[in-house]
């Protein structure tokens, strides 16, 4: 019985913590991208997104030089469109926004601002 709550607790805790959704927020536009309202939901989709990617020679390319264009750093609230512009036109195609959505879902952090001194 107490094990049961500790769990349901700790699901509950975490929809509460997750970036994006506290009260007035729209979900990140990473999430929105894959066709997600919540950022656990995005995640599977972003795995899937990934793996065709893989398939894909012009979405292998953009994974292969990800992080030469944008850094080793993904942050959760980027933007992938946005990110996407970093790769040159033949680099890109109508689903290198999406790709991008799923590196962020998958491997961003959230944005933490230091504190000023």
């Amino acid at each position: 019985m107490v094990l049961r709550r500790f769990v349901r607790s700790l699901f509950h805790a975490e929809a509460r913590r997750e970036p994006g959704l506290l009260l007035g927020e729209a979900p990140l536009k990473a999430v929105r991208l894959l066709g997600a309202k919540r950022l656990a939901e995005a995640r599977e989709r972003a795995e899937h997104a990934l793996r065709g990617a893989r398939r894909c020679a012009c979405c292998r390319g953009l994974l292969e030089h990800l992080h030469d264009r944008i850094g080793s750093t993904l942050f959760l609230d980027d933007d992938p469109e946005q990110l996407a512009r970093a790769f040159d036109a033949e680099e890109r195609d109508g689903f290198t926004a999406r790709v991008l959505a799923a590196c962020i879902v998958l491997s961003g952090r959230e944005r933490v601002v230091a504190p000023a001194l």
